[in-house]
Formats: C-alpha cells, sequence, structure tokens
C-alpha cells in the first residue's frame, strides 16, 4: 500500500495525497484546488472525488490515481 499518490485530471496533475496519522492530505498544483488542502479525507480515492467534482461538475473526465513510492 503507498502513502502517496498523484492525482491527475486529463493528463495533467492536480496535485498529490499525503498518508498522514489521520487520513490523507491533498497538496495541490494548481490554485483551483487549492482550498481541498484544509480538508482531511479518510482515503486516497476521496480525494480524487473531490477533485473530480471540481473540475466537471457535469461530465466524466478522464482522472488517474497513481501510488508514488518514496524511499
Amino acid at each position: 500500500m503507498s502513502h502517496a499518490y498523484l492525482v491527475e485530471i486529463e493528463n495533467e496533475t492536480a496535485g498529490i495525497a499525503i498518508k498522514e496519522s489521520s487520513g490523507y492530505r491533498f497538496y495541490a498544483t494548481r490554485l483551483s484546488f487549492s482550498h481541498l488542502q484544509k480538508l482531511q479525507f479518510n482515503t486516497a480515492s476521496e480525494v480524487k472525488e473531490a477533485v473530480l467534482s471540481l473540475f466537471c461538475k457535469t461530465s466524466y473526465q478522464r482522472s488517474a490515481l497513481t501510488p508514488l513510492h518514496l524511499d
């Protein structure tokens, strides 16, 4: 299980989700997603869904949640 995930929307990086003691925290690489940094998420998938809901209100867009291996 990875503790960090790259969150991508339409082949562009939206940010990373990093596991903390109480859940996942999102660190945005795009200003439009920066307010999500204030929130705590239970899973990395919840982070991706929150990013998707901001990016696309009416239609599904291609997204990815890629595990990052930080050694």
